[in-house]
């Protein structure tokens, strides 16, 4: 009976141990995942929150090659994880410092995008950040480390940005990378877009900005609500969100890992986001739904929660640097859109300073989910910006028709955004977005019109009126019955206008009216021998931002601008040249149908003209123009007319033309 007793003991005394070392685990790991996924063979050891002391380069070095190590992580929800890795070298890295090498040997993971600034060291230590990884590798995979001390460094590193604001900044470290590896690129997702839509934009969003960042579409919206007993606090190995754009109808968010927590800031991916030096992202907690393979590279699946609860402020080669605290003021965007005879939509979003190209983005995104369909239309924009700078709002409207309306938007409205936005472009002030308004009205009909003829009488004399027809030809979708357009103009004709031939022009704004055979020929030589330049040339260098804002604007020209000019003969006579015209000998004239020298409007050193050549009078007439906008439209194409100046006849008293 006793030997009974003492058996019944000791099986109460081992369940209830079982029962407690359970509980305790479960309590220490926060494991957000289902308990089906325990029985996955080789499962990563699940951590708490995690504190890790640093090991810097000195002792780092010392490792010898396979040492044990551990990469905290996240796999799933927001439970961190200790993967199993190794040490294998130190190596000389790309930024001007030492880089380890290392080895994951843990079967139950691999490298994948969003893992970057992922915390690596012996268990309780940090000595750098996951960053770069062997390309098209298999297991076990090789990857590099950056150091925590060089990322140390960035946290008080001035940026360019603030030398602007009166702080000076060394020159950042070069970069050469290597054809082998990569970086773990940072996956920065767009949510909103259509998946055709990557490719159209991959041409125009490539450049050194996205050398260390993925833009990947998914499913998805803004931030979402934060999980029940989420916290604001960071530990090494949490994931990151850092916010370009959020909103209504699309959002871009970067995602990675923090790699290590200092009071009120933490450095986090390992390598650059932008390497935009002062950055002012808004930082945001994320969860991960798990890794989605990839042949190539696979990826996180992350989406952001909550509010933010800290801004990057510094984007360098080691790492990025962020404050924990409110977020950061952002640019209000809102994009209406005007579908055909429906009542305008609305949609807000906001951008984060610094990324002001997102803005055009977007636009061109929201416009996209609305009209839910893909052809091709005519388009007008109208993009209003205010600045901190100064009250002066500056408006400007675009006219597209093309077969890809949303890319006909995403690039208008960035270049009217980059002119005051880009420091290289802008050099007359600083112009910082307050807030920016898209208006798109979108059309079906192809509002397009090519000049088709032109209607002048044969020959007018000084002091009389001249009446030019115009008439194009519209796109057959926005057409009347009579399918032409007709428009009359009427120049009056000053009484010293010289007589004999003068050319007649009417061309589209977006075309040039100055192609005839003599510019070929002689390019701008007449010009230079007269004294004459271009109105460019007197035009004054804006010196703030409002001089700016009024100089555009008196640039602006309307798509549907046609400009008639009628010019005096500077010949007598128009063209083509006399055929007994005496040419020097050597004279440049077009081959097979080029075009001749002479077009940048100088004449060759030493050139000999002869003293028969005929040059235009100086003191002839200035041209007469007049301009003719048809609304609404796009107009393209040029026509020349010649018409003869002439005097009247001897019965009515007066000399004859010479």
């Amino acid at each position: 009976m006793k030997r009974i007793l003492v058996f019944a003991s000791i099986a109460i005394a081992m369940l209830y141990q079982l029962g407690c070392s359970l509980d305790e685990e479960q309590t220490q790991s926060e494991n957000p995942i289902t308990d089906d996924s325990t029985a996955v063979l080789n499962a990563p050891r699940f951590v708490g929150n995690v504190v890790l002391k640093n090991m810097y380069e000195d002792e780092a070095g010392k490792l010898t090659s396979k040492t044990p190590l551990e990469i905290i992580t996240v796999l799933e929800g927001t439970g961190k994880v200790s993967l199993q890795a190794q040490f294998r070298a130190v190596k000389n890295g790309p930024f001007g410092s030492p880089v380890y090498e290392c080895e994951l040997i843990d079967e139950s993971a691999e490298i994948a995008r969003g893992m970057s600034g992922s915390p690596v060291g012996p268990p309780g230590r940090v000595m750098g950040a996951l960053a770069f990884a062997y390309i098209y590798s298999k297991p076990p995979h090789r990857f590099f480390v950056t150091p925590i001390d060089y990322m140390e460094t960035a946290v008080n590193h001035p940026t360019f940005g603030e030398f602007l604001n009166g702080e000076a900044a060394p020159a950042a470290p070069a970069m050469a990378m290597n054809a082998l590896y990569a970086p773990v690129k940072t996956p920065v997702i767009m949510t909103g877009i259509q998946p055709h839509r990557i490719q159209e934009l991959s041409s125009h969003l490539s450049g050194s900005k996205f050398d260390f960042v993925e833009l990947l579409g998914d499913i998805g919206g803004a931030p979402g609500a934060p999980p029940a007993g989420a916290t604001t606090k960071l530990f090494a190995g949490d994931m990151i969100g850092a916010a370009v754009a959020t909103g209504d109808v699309t959002s871009l968010i970067g995602y990675g890992t923090v790699t290590q927590v200092y009071d009120d800031k933490f450095v986090a991916f390992g390598h650059p986001f932008f390497a935009d030096g002062k950055s002012a992202l808004p930082v945001y907690r994320a969860v991960t739904h798990g890794i989605v393979s990839n042949l190539v590279a696979s990826s996180k699946s992350v989406s952001a929660y909550g509010n933010p609860i800290g801004t990057i402020t510094k984007d360098l080669h080691p790492g990025i640097v962020g404050e924990l605290g409110p977020g950061p003021p952002m640019i209000p965007v809102k994009v209406s859109y005007h579908p055909v005879n429906n009542t305008p939509i609305e949609k807000h979003h906001v951008v984060a300073y610094g990324q002001e190209w997102a803005i055009s983005y977007v636009t061109a995104v929201t416009m996209d989910a609305i009209r839910m369909e893909r052809n091709a239309a005519t388009v007008e924009g109208t993009v209003t910006l205010h600045f901190q700078e100064t009250e002066t709002v500056y408006t400007e409207k675009f006219r597209t028709a093309s077969s890809n309306p949303f890319l006909d938007v995403f690039r208008k409205t960035g270049s009217i955004i980059d002119a005051f936005t880009n420091t290289l472009t802008n050099s007359a002030g600083k112009a910082t977005l307050k807030a920016a308004s898209i208006a798109i009205v979108d059309k079906p009909q192809i509002a397009t019109a090519e000049i088709d003829e032109i209607i002048v009488p044969a020959e007018v004399m000084p002091g009389e009126s001249l009446t030019v027809s115009v008439v194009l030809l519209p796109h057959w979708s926005a057409a009347g019955a009579k399918r032409i357009i007709q428009r009359d103009v009427i120049l009056d004709i000053p009484d010293g206008f010289p007589t004999g031939e003068a050319n007649l022009t009417v061309s589209a704004a977006d075309e040039s009216a100055d192609d005839t055979e003599f510019t070929q020929l002689f390019g701008d030589i007449f010009d230079e021998l007269l004294g004459e330049e271009e109105d460019d040339a007197e035009k004054p260098l804006p010196r703030n931002l409002d001089e700016l804002i009024r100089q555009k604007e008196e640039d602006q020209m309307d798509a549907g601008l046609i400009t008639i000019t009628l010019t005096p003969s500077a010949f007598g006579g128009g063209f083509p040249l006399p055929e007994d015209l005496p040419l020097p000998e050597g004279f440049p004239l077009p081959q097979n149908g080029e075009e001749g020298e002479g077009d940048d409007g100088e004449i060759p050193e030493g050139f000999p003209l002869s003293e028969d050549f005929p040059l235009p009078d100086a003191s002839a007439e200035q041209p007469i123009e007049t301009e003719l906008i048809i609304e609404g439209f796009i107009v393209t194409g040029a026509k020349e007319a010649q018409i003869t100046i002439k005097v009247g006849n001897m019965g009515a008293g007066v000399l004859p033309a010479q």
